[in-house]
């Protein structure tokens, strides 16, 4: 009796040791490309917020800082993620400006479902950034700050995030190279025929 009791509470504890639990990933915002080069000044580009791994997303808030020597921001959409199933939501900016800081502009951007409605889970998009490059330098930060994600209850998601970086820097125009090099051909041969005059 006490043999099967023991064998009996051995299999329970390999059982327990053997089973594996697994935990969902922590959710994770960042942006999307991670690094964006843009090839000359006065040309738009998007910059995407993403989320990756979020459990029951109900609303979200973030803020991004840009440097606003070399961009300007022109607007944000909301992405597709939040209005998963046809579901109402609210978009709202609480701050827009290129003149935050001497060196920053900020979007703050909040944005939630409506209703007594159940939250999201997956990966996906929550906002589309359209910027505009006014200099050229970098690479410089897209920093994203003071992150917020709740779930219907409401409560808190635990995240991660990951900041992004853009550089203006233009493109040496290909349409150059070949007169350049017909340039640097004809050079040379003026430079050795002189040279040869002078032998």
């Amino acid at each position: 009796m006490k043999t099967e009791k023991l064998r009996f509470l051995l299999t329970l504890v390999l059982i327990g040791m053997t089973t594996q639990v697994v935990r969902a990933q922590q959710a994770r915002v960042f942006l999307a490309p991670p690094s964006y080069t843009v090839s000359n000044v006065g040309l738009t580009f998007n910059v995407n917020v993403t989320i990756e791994n979020v459990d029951d997303l109900y609303a979200w808030e973030i803020k991004l800082y840009y440097p606003n020597d070399i961009l300007n921001a022109t607007a944000v959409a909301e992405g597709p993620f939040l209005k998963t199933g046809g579901m109402p939501t609210f978009l709202h900016l609480l701050n827009f400006t290129d003149n935050y800081s001497a060196t920053h502009g900020l979007l703050h951007v909040f944005c939630s479902r409506v209703g007594n409605v159940s939250g999201i889970s997956g990966n996906g998009t929550l906002a589309a950034i359209t910027l505009k490059s006014i200099a050229t330098d970098g690479p410089k930060a897209l920093h994203l700050d003071d992150v917020k994600l709740s779930n219907p209850n409401p409560g808190q998601i635990a995240y991660t995030t990951a900041d992004g970086e853009v550089a203006v820097v233009p493109e040496f125009a290909t349409a150059l190279i070949l007169p350049m090099l017909m340039i640097l051909t004809l050079s040379a041969i003026i430079f050795r025929k002189k040279t040869r005059t002078k032998l």
